[in-house]
């Protein structure tokens, strides 16, 4: 059996868990992929200010949001970037958080894992694909799609 390298396996999870998904949201709300990226960014904080326990972490996931809400407003189409070392940082966080609810029953946090990688595997995508079905929408009656 061949073992996959890094960049395999992050070319794997971005092909065929992550960048369908994204493209589809980016068709259906007509944003851009960095437009999503930077949403899904925000929702994070949003969600690290939701598990916030103590005042000193509630304060820091406020001042998160407020800065993520501020910069997606400003650049919300401009390019972003991702580094495969973060993605699969995250992906490492993300099964040690599975790992750890599988054994403690309490699964807070886990979702935040799961929307970084989103967010990141969004701002990998170089392009948009049209939406087949308004292209085949806009077909006359005996014409092919190509």
């Amino acid at each position: 059996m061949q073992r996959m390298s890094i960049t395999e396996i992050d070319l794997w999870l971005g092909r065929t868990l992550f960048v369908p998904p994204i493209i589809k949201i980016c068709q259906v709300t007509r944003q851009s992929q960095y437009a999503v990226s930077r949403l899904l960014w925000f929702i994070t904080a949003l969600d690290q200010l939701r598990i916030a326990t103590t005042l000193a972490t509630q304060i820091i996931a406020g001042l998160f949001s407020l800065f993520m809400i501020y910069t997606a407003s400003l650049r919300a189409d401009m390019p972003a970037f991702s580094m495969r070392w973060f993605r699969m940082l995250a992906l490492g966080l993300l099964l040690l958080d599975v790992v750890s609810s599988l054994g403690s029953g309490e699964w807070r946090g886990v979702e935040i894992w799961v929307i970084v990688l989103f967010a990141e595997y969004a701002a990998t995508i170089d392009r948009i694909p049209p939406d087949d079905r308004k292209a085949a929408r806009k077909l006359r009656p005996g014409e092919v799609h190509r």
